[in-house]
């Protein structure tokens, strides 16, 4: 069962990815040493800056005018209000090395212009580590550029409207596949925005077509 999960998380991540890859990401964003909790009823990561772990990250816009914005470790304790908070659900299926889950995404900026989204997909139980892979939705973009703590900046205009997307989650759970509380859990988070349907035209890219994973 452990084999054949474990086939099925790096399939669901390389399946995920190359969904993205074929509608053209936008924006892509990668997250590393969040803290993860579960408290019974709702996983949350957040950006920390403790001893143990000092969250980093890095946003990039993909599509002309390219730009990045960073995200410096720790960058969660400076004076601003940068930040990132994934909130997901985690209901039980019929396989007991998979288990569904819902909720949002939260990014903020330097100065506080964000980008937020639904997020709905599935957990796995790998070896020794919990992934996730799921769609994005309803993602929106606030302000007019997107500022890093470190450096670094993009225009966060694309044309209004809402856009998709996709997340790959990693965490080092031990063993724990949400059989008991747990804090403090090293997490990232990898998302790849990609246009909605609706604002293709609006972006010029009316002739691509958008390959969604379909539950």
């Amino acid at each position: 069962m452990k084999m054949r999960m474990n086939q099925l998380v790096i399939a669901g991540v390389a399946g995920l990815s190359a969904s993205a890859a074929m509608a053209n990401p936008i924006v892509s964003a990668t997250y590393n040493d969040l803290s993860g909790a579960w408290n019974g009823s709702s996983f949350v990561a957040r950006a920390v800056d403790t001893n143990t772990l000092r969250t980093s990250g890095s946003v990039a816009r993909l599509v002309s005018p390219i730009g990045s914005a960073d995200f410096q470790p720790g960058f969660v304790s400076a004076a601003n209000p940068a930040d990132i908070v994934v909130t997901l659900s985690s209901t039980p299926t019929a396989d007991p090395d998979t288990r569904d889950g819902s909720g949002t995404f939260v990014i903020t900026d330097a100065d506080g212009d964000t980008i937020s989204g639904n997020i709905l997909g599935q957990w796995f139980n790998g070896f020794g580590a919990v992934f996730f892979n799921g769609e994005l939705s309803n993602v929106q973009f606030t302000g007019t550029t997107f500022n890093g703590t470190s450096g670094g900046l993009f225009s966060s205009l694309f044309g209004g409207g809402v856009f998709d997307g996709a997340i790959t989650q990693l965490e080092l759970q031990n063993s724990n596949f949400f059989t008991s509380n747990f804090s403090n859990v090293p997490t990232q988070e990898s998302l790849q925005i990609i246009p909605a349907p609706g604002v293709l035209g609006l972006m010029g890219l009316g002739g691509l077509a958008i390959a969604r994973r379909r539950r």
